[in-house]
């Protein structure tokens, strides 16, 4: 069965389309399984209250492994059995969001480990497709100061969402054949269309 990823910076819109793609697969008599990261999974949520600490600002290498050891578990946990069990799954982020937060842009070349890691932990469970959510930093800004539940992660605040949004872009042409690049500078109907537009190839 088909596995999908939506990606993009903060405040592009992940969640609501997410919310959109699997409501519109169930209406086309899909079983889907919805899950996300790094929460997704059994460790997902201990990890994440890791990342979240206001106390110590992690080095990226820490925090790639750290979102690879929730991300092993998500995998084998989740996301693998639902395929084998004949099920769509759409995951909010993937793989790609650890290039563009913790390696595109980096002082050190983490490329290298990296993929080594992502061989390891993901192995063949590599989406059929990604959307990549793409917006303008200051707007995506604009969207996370208004938004219901506030800042997930309070390290938000101080991220280069500039250079996020061009990690996503170069992990999109690093592998066109599955990143889909959809504008989400547009209203949420016309996002949900273009990207139903992509994963409607895979029924």
């Amino acid at each position: 069965m088909p596995f999908v990823s939506i990606d993009g910076i903060d405040g592009s819109g992940k969640s609501v389309q997410v919310k959109r793609l699997v409501e519109r697969l169930r209406e086309e008599g899909r079983n889907v399984v919805q899950t996300k990261e790094p929460d997704g999974g059994r460790l997902g949520k201990e990890i994440r209250t890791i990342l979240t600490r206001t106390d110590r600002k992690l080095e990226r290498v820490e925090e790639l492994l750290l979102i690879n050891a929730a991300r092993y578990d998500h995998v084998r946990s989740v996301i693998r059995p639902a395929l084998a069990a004949g099920h769509w799954v759409v995951s909010d982020r993937y793989f790609d969001s650890t290039y563009a937060l913790q390696v595109f842009g980096a002082a050190d070349d983490l490329g290298p480990l990296f993929d080594a890691v992502v061989r390891t932990v993901v192995g063949d469970s590599r989406p059929d497709a990604t959307i990549i959510l793409d917006l303008p930093a200051d707007k995506a800004a604009d969207r996370r100061r208004t938004r219901k539940d506030g800042l997930s992660d309070p390290a938000e605040a101080t991220r280069d969402f500039a250079q996020i949004a061009a990690g996503f872009r170069s992990a999109a042409a690093q592998d066109p054949g599955r990143c889909h690049i959809v504008n989400a500078d547009r209203l949420e109907e016309e996002v949900q269309d273009d990207i139903w537009s992509r994963i409607a190839l895979l029924l």
